[in-house]
């Protein structure tokens, strides 16, 4: 019983992550907290050293967010127009995400096996490869009343 409790918690803990990558990858540099607290400008460039930040701005640039701004700043550099765009689409995202989980030791497979089952399960949503992650911050958005 204690086990189930914990996988199902388990479960939500890594839809709430993928969620926030999901988010914070597919909005614009200003919307992050670490743009609020002029710790980066609108491009992702970098003003102030993390090392002389405070506690709410450390937090705004921990290791999760500057993993985001710097995938962020790879897919804004990319030349071409078309290949941005599919970059910010959520087959994309989630392939980034497997990539990042198998760094840091997870099972890559079984991570986007799980984002993808709660997306169907609570959600209803089936990713397909023409799956834009606008709708799916739309469709979140709506459900916290943002």
């Amino acid at each position: 019983m204690i086990n189930e409790a914990k996988s199902d918690f388990n479960k939500v803990i890594g839809a709430f992550t993928v969620f926030k990558f999901i988010k914070l990858l597919s909005s614009p540099f200003n919307q992050m907290d670490a743009f609020k607290y002029g710790i980066i400008d609108k491009d992702g460039k970098y003003l102030k050293n993390v090392d002389d930040l405070n506690g709410h701005e450390k937090k705004s640039v921990d290791a999760f967010n500057r993993m985001i701004i710097g995938i962020k700043k790879i897919i804004n550099t990319h030349q071409n127009p078309s290949l941005r765009a599919k970059m910010k689409r959520l087959p994309t995202a989630l392939m980034i995400l497997q990539d990042e989980a198998e760094k840091v030791g997870a099972d890559g497979v079984e991570v986007i096996t799980e984002v993808r089952a709660y997306l169907k399960e609570i959600h209803g949503i089936e990713v397909d490869d023409d799956f834009e992650i606008d709708a799916l911050n739309e469709m979140f958005d709506e459900e916290i009343g943002e």
